[in-house]
Order: structure tokens, then C-alpha cells, then sequence
């Protein structure tokens, strides 16, 4: 089962998921990404109207997908 690591890109810092978790697949870390994104939009109400996002990784590092915290918003984080 492959790996996919969760980072949040906030004002000009990233955050990098160390563990990571175990999916079956790239469209379940996309659900889990999205899932995240709407629990810290009720959780962190500074991350709103920041540009914030998170990254979806996989094992071999490169991104497979990205879900901005506000969604009326681009994420500023880093390609």
C-alpha cells in the first residue's frame, strides 16, 4: 500500500508531514487532503484568507495533488 505524506504551506513556511499514512490509492489521499483542509478551516481560523494549502506527496515525493484551506484563494506555497 502506498504512502502519501499531508504538508500545509502557511504564509512562506512549509510544514512537511514526517509519517505520512497508508492509502490504497491517489484518490483516497485527494478524500483525506480535502477532509483535512475542511477540519482546519473550522479548527485554525488563521489559516483562512492566508493562501494556505495542503500538499499531497507521495513515496517518491512529488505531488500528486494540493487543496487550498480557502477555497476562494490560490495557495502561495511553493511548485
Amino acid at each position: 500500500m502506498p504512502r502519501f505524506f499531508f504538508d500545509l504551506f502557511f504564509d512562506r513556511y512549509v510544514v512537511l508531514d514526517p509519517g505520512g499514512m497508508l492509502l490504497e490509492c491517489p484518490n483516497s489521499a485527494t478524500a483525506a487532503a480535502d477532509a483535512l483542509v475542511q477540519h482546519l478551516r473550522v479548527a485554525r481560523s488563521e489559516l483562512r484568507n492566508s493562501g494556505s494549502c495542503i500538499r499531497v506527496r507521495d513515496e517518491r515525493r512529488k505531488e500528486v495533488y494540493r487543496s487550498p484551506i480557502d477555497p476562494e484563494m490560490v495557495c502561495n506555497g511553493p511548485a
